[in-house]
């Protein structure tokens, strides 16, 4: 049999996802965008005739996804890289044009197109703020380098803060050479000098890991280096848009109004999108604010998965202090500051309690424990104890020497507990350690809203009870959280109770997506546990032990 005429029909798949309909005849080939689903094709429609625009518009598609968007996408990155790129473009753009405002009035403020100004003067300014940004940036390095990466998103939008705390005063520097303070002018300057290597400094550390999360997809493999290639591409054509639009916005803000208002306009939509940005970010790594979040979440018997627990986040949470320093140092404070943590109710805000790392046992202690108590903490690696400020003891008298009985928890307070660390207990111990006071935190506070006039007494909460007999029913008294217990009795628990909660919880984290950091390889620092570290106490308890006299008869 004799063929006159054959075309192959050949259908192909890009690695972009994009379907080509190829057919190839004697003296021609025609490529054809395969059409989506469900879409009706006439079959009387001249396809030779569209098939030139169909293709140049899908190339040019493709050009632009290789160009700005990783290789693989979207399977090469994570669910939440979209919408991140999104605000991180618009912000970039506000950035841009709030810089050329700040440029301008740097340059004004050197004495452009003044006859009077002199540019050795200009050049002895600028080693002056090169002095002060190589200082800030050396010390900003030594002291927040280790916590970038677990607070990720906080130092994210701290960086765009303080750029564009550094923007702000750049502009308003040529006022006070109006007003005649030329000094105050070199002080924000070198303000903003030190702002800005501050933001470089946590701006870079938490770019990357956040760089690192959007190229560890949880199926799939992604590709960092590329991804900071494309990202750095796409800032790159944002600064030039900004910059030609700033070009024909600038000129037209002539006056100090229309200039401090869009500027103040501008910063507003900067952090703004920023927050958007990375509010949105869903890391599967744990810090303080998320292990807690989850444990609350896993003590109520509810799912915590990274989506939930990121939303649920505080990216500044508050602390009890007035003065929040992330870093306890000598430089910065001489005067000692105590570790304090404030646990909150990640559903509603409320303070559940506060919590003293690391605190001194004689100096908490007004009276002596019974030895009952002494004997249950003799085995335990570290102890958890009530401030004095929320324990009521009964009265004694002078001819009292019965043995000591147990203090009351204080109606009306909010609890304050003491972690107080032996030599022996190890740094993974040390987290869980901060983990069970959060929780008998949260557990004192729900019985104390519970019960509000039953005594709460301290005794009974260290010896598997909860409150006093004399006060409530044992059917219906609320008990502090298993999970307490359980990594209290750490030491007790070798066969199989030990770690119980601890352990149930890693298994249930690793099966809702968690990347729990316990591998050394993977870890890096051997002084954290799941990536979250706890400082080194200043005082630990050597031993610990009672004396008694014996009653004589009369």
């Amino acid at each position: 049999m004799r063929l006159r005429r054959v075309t192959n029909e050949i259908s192909e798949r890009r690695t972009s996802g994009q379907e080509l309909r190829t057919s190839v005849r004697t003296n021609d080939k025609i490529s054809v965008p395969a059409p989506p689903p469900n879409t009706k094709v006439n079959p009387s429609e001249n396809t030779e005739s569209g098939t030139k625009g169909y293709l140049d518009q899908a190339s040019a598609i493709e050009f632009l996804q290789r160009v700005f968007l990783p290789q693989g996408y979207p399977d090469s990155v994570t669910s939440d890289y979209t919408r991140y790129q999104i605000y991180n473009a618009l912000q970039a753009f506000c950035n841009s044009l709030a810089g050329l405002i700040a440029s301008r009035a740097l340059l004004e403020g050197q004495g452009i197109g003044n006859p009077s100004a002199s540019a050795t003067n200009a050049l002895l300014l600028n080693i002056v703020l090169d002095v002060f940004s190589r200082t800030t940036t050396i010390i900003s390095a030594h002291l927040l380098g280790s916590s970038l990466v677990p607070d990720a998103k906080r130092y994210r939008l701290l960086a765009d803060i303080l750029n564009d705390s550094a923007v702000a005063l750049d502009t308003l520097s040529p006022v006070f050479n109006t007003l005649g303070l030329p000094q105050l002018r070199i002080t924000a300057l070198c303000l903003s000098a030190s702002f800005r290597a501050l933001c470089g400094i946590v701006a870079g550390g938490s770019k990357a890991a956040i760089s690192l999360h959007f190229s560890s997809p949880t199926k799939g493999k992604g590709d960092i280096g590329d991804l900071n290639a494309k990202d750095a591409s796409k800032e790159t054509v944002l600064a030039l848009l900004g910059m030609l639009v700033g070009s024909l916005v600038v000129p037209r803000l002539t006056s100090a109004f229309s200039t401090y208002t869009a500027l103040f306009f501008l910063i507003g939509m900067h952090i703004l999108l920023n927050y958007l940005g990375v509010q949105g970010i869903v890391l599967r790594t744990l810090n303080h604010e998320r292990l807690w979040i989850s444990w609350f979440l896993f003590d109520a018997n509810q799912d915590f998965t990274p989506e939930r627990v990121n939303s649920l986040e505080r990216i500044f949470p508050v602390s009890r202090m007035t003065l929040y320093l992330p870093f306890p140092t000598p430089l910065i404070n001489p005067f000692r500051m105590e570790t304090f943590s404030t646990y909150r109710n990640p559903l509603t805000g409320d303070a559940l309690g506060y919590v003293t790392l690391g605190s001194s046992l004689s100096k908490i202690l007004d009276r002596p424990l019974h030895p009952e108590i002494i004997a249950q903490f003799q085995h335990r690696e570290y102890i958890l104890w009530f401030d004095p400020s929320c324990l009521a003891y009964p009265p004694t008298g002078k001819d009292q020497e019965e043995e000591p009985s147990s203090p009351t928890f204080k109606r009306g307070q909010i609890p304050h507990v003491h972690v107080c660390f032996k030599e022996r207990c190890s740094p993974g111990t040390r987290v869980q350690a901060w983990i069970a006071a959060g929780l008998l935190c949260k557990s004192v506070s729900e019985m104390c809203a519970l019960s509000p006039t039953a005594t709460l007494e301290v005794y009974s909460l260290f010896l598997d009870s909860s409150l006093s007999p004399s006060t409530s029913s044992k059917s219906s008294e609320p008990n502090i959280s298993k999970h307490v217990m359980s990594l209290l009795k750490r030491e007790e628990g070798r066969d199989g109770g030990a770690d119980s909660s601890w352990s149930s919880w890693k298994k249930k984290a690793m099966k809702l997506g968690w990347v729990l950091e316990d591998d050394e390889s993977v870890r890096g620092d051997p002084g954290m546990e799941c990536g979250v570290g706890v400082p080194e106490p200043e005082t630990v308890i050597v031993s610990l032990g009672y004396s008694y006299e014996a009653k004589k008869d009369v």
